[in-house]
Formats: structure tokens, sequence, C-alpha cells
């Protein structure tokens, strides 16, 4: 409804290139075989959305809730920066991994561009992204930040699982902060590699978000793995900087879900995603 044309017609125009292989592929073909029945469209490589649906996508393979098979991931950049991104984090080789230079399928999905495309060639797309910090042009971004500090103990332990992951991968590939105090303790410094969110245990019990859990992670990525890696992982267009991306899926050939991000950390329900793909 959005794009006006079915998603294949869209995406027959368009291109998208293996990160791994170097095998530039019409972007189309990658729903057309019938064995990938999702696609995760990621923001640019060095985005905050990306690596956290990355990440969630990463445990739910392993947890075995997604067929590896039956997706694929497409991101914003060079095929280097995207064979950085997968090497940062660890994702599965056998697992298929796109890159889109120049955003074209973006486009032709419809997703969204970020805060105040009509001023992209008076504001600097630096600025743009600040702003949508702030919420601007990306609505639920300062709920989803506070979130991540006061935490949600009604989520279920599927929807919190990749945090553990996420941290503890990250604290093995020396990604700060790689290890926390046990402020509730003798405040020894707790390896993260090793005790992964279990560090919050004690002093919130087990269930749902903590506070500063989620918090945590994003300050991993963004410190130890964004910022650090910024030149290798951010795409030559700094327009590029505030496009948003979303998910397909399809079943029995045609399109059961479409979502499209709303901002900064407003990205795909995963369990939604999950569900479609089911």
């Amino acid at each position: 409804k959005e794009m006006g044309k079915p998603v294949m017609e869209a995406l027959a125009t368009c291109t998208v290139q293996d990160v791994r292989s170097g095998e530039t592929l019409e972007a189309s073909s990658l729903l057309a075989s019938g064995s990938t029945r999702g696609i995760f469209f990621l923001t640019h490589w060095g985005d905050f959305n990306s690596w956290e649906v990355a990440q969630q996508v990463r445990t739910a393979i392993q947890a075995k809730r997604i067929d590896m098979s039956s997706i694929c991931l497409v991101g914003i950049g060079s095929k280097t920066s995207g064979a950085k991104f997968a090497e940062m984090l660890e994702l599965p080789p056998e697992l298929k991994i796109f890159t889109d230079v120049s955003g074209s399928c973006y486009s032709a999905l419809c997703f969204s561009r970020g805060a105040l495309p009509q001023y992209s060639e008076q504001l600097n797309p630096y600025l743009r992204v600040f702003l949508m910090l702030l919420g601007v042009g990306s609505p639920g971004t300062i709920r989803t930040v506070l979130g991540g500090y006061f935490g949600d103990r009604s989520l279920p332990a599927s929807s919190t699982a990749w945090i553990d992951d996420a941290l503890r991968q990250g604290a093995k590939k020396g990604r700060w902060p790689t290890s926390v105090p046990d402020m509730l303790g003798d405040w020894k410094m707790l390896d993260l590699a090793e005790v992964g969110n279990g560090v919050w245990d004690d002093g919130f019990g087990k269930d749902g978000l903590r506070p500063f859990e989620l918090a945590t992670i994003r300050l991993q990525n963004m410190v130890g793995g964004i910022i650090a890696n910024w030149s290798d992982l951010a795409p030559e267009d700094s327009e590029l900087l505030v496009q948003q991306g979303g998910v397909v899926t399809t079943k029995k050939g045609e399109v059961n879900y479409y979502y499209r991000d709303k901002g900064i950390l407003t990205y795909v329900p995963m369990e939604d995603a999950i569900k479609a793909l089911q």
C-alpha cells in the first residue's frame, strides 16, 4: 500500500552486493528463490539500529527461533564495511548478508528518510541525526532510550535473551565496557564475557528487562563498536546516515509482513518478525 506496487516489482531495478563474495545480484532475486522468506533491511553499518537488529537475529538463529536459510540481511554502505560489521558481531558465515551502496532498495520500499528530508540540501545529515536523537522525525526514540535505563519488567525472557548474548560477545571482542562493578557486593569488577547480564540478577531478579541492562549493551555498541570503527563503517554518502530500514517477509510467495523503522532505536519488533517467519 505504501509503495503502490508489489515488493518484487519495487526491487526489480535495485541491486545488492554480497559482503563476503562480492557477487552483485538483483535485489528482487533475494525473494525469488523461494528459500528466502524474509529480508531484514538494516540501516547503515555504523548505526545503532543495525547493531541491535543483527544482535537479535544472531541470538534468534542460535536459539533456532529463526531458520537462518530463510532470511538475509541487507545494510547500507560499502562491501568492506558490511564485511567488517559481520566480523565484529561474529555473524554466522552461512548467514546471507548483502550491502546496498546507494540505498536504492530503501527508496524503492518507501522506508523513512529520517528527520526533515525536505531540508536535505539545507541541513547537514549529522545535524539531522542529532535532531532524530531528540525525537524529531524519529517518534519513540526518547522513550526507547529511557527504557534502556529504567528497564521493563513485563518483557518475556525470549525478548531479552539477546542482551546477554550481545554483552558476552562484545566483551570477548574487547568492546568497552568489558566489565562492571559488583555494586551490591564488594565492588569487585565482574567480567561481562563471563557473567553477561547475570550481573543484574542479585539486585533486580531475573525477570524482564532490568534497569541499565539495555543501556549497557548500547554503550558497548556505541563506544567500542561504532565510534571506534566509524571510518570503517559509515557510508560514503552522508545523506544515508539518516536513512531508515525495515523488514519484509513473505509466505507462499505473498508479502505477509512489512515494517518501516520509525527512527533511531525504533526498529522492527523482533517477536513480530519471528512470528511472521513461522
